[in-house]
């Protein structure tokens, strides 16, 4: 087993919905990548409830579930528990660092768990560099 990531919803989006950001960046391909990456070194990618209720606001229940069935087949998928401090922390984080609580929670998770996370709104999670490896997809291909 190689490394660990924890994988931003916009990062799921990119690959579910072929997305392209800016000045044609192509954000689809490089997720896609990615994923093929992590599968082919069998690498770990951490997700939690948060992730799955995220994508239900763009996809319904059956959809998430297709689109998280190969990689859990692979056994490359680690589902992981939020607890009351995991809540707390990121609540108090938010405050402190002027971001969202889901992006905060989305950092301890991916801290408390060794994890790089995987984004590419790299504007508000480098406000949590301090304690948190942060990289875009184009970077770990």
């Amino acid at each position: 087993m190689g490394e660990k990531y924890y994988i931003d919803t916009c990062i799921w989006r990119d690959h579910y919905e072929n997305r392209f950001g800016s000045q044609g960046r192509p954000l689809g391909k490089y997720a896609a990548e990615l994923f093929l990456k992590i599968m082919k070194n069998k690498d770990i990618i951490i997700f939690s409830e948060h992730i799955i209720h995220e994508m239900k606001q763009a996809f319904a229940q059956e959809e998430v579930e297709d689109m998280f069935h190969i990689l859990d087949v692979m056994n490359i998928l680690q589902k992981v528990e939020i607890t009351k401090a995991d809540w707390e922390e990121a609540r108090n984080l938010a405050d402190e660092r002027d971001v969202s609580r889901a992006d905060a929670l989305h950092a301890v998770l991916a801290r408390k768990h060794n994890a790089i996370l995987i984004t590419q709104n790299v504007k508000d999670f480098k406000k949590f560099s301090d304690f948190l490896f942060i990289k875009r997809p184009e970077e770990i291909i």
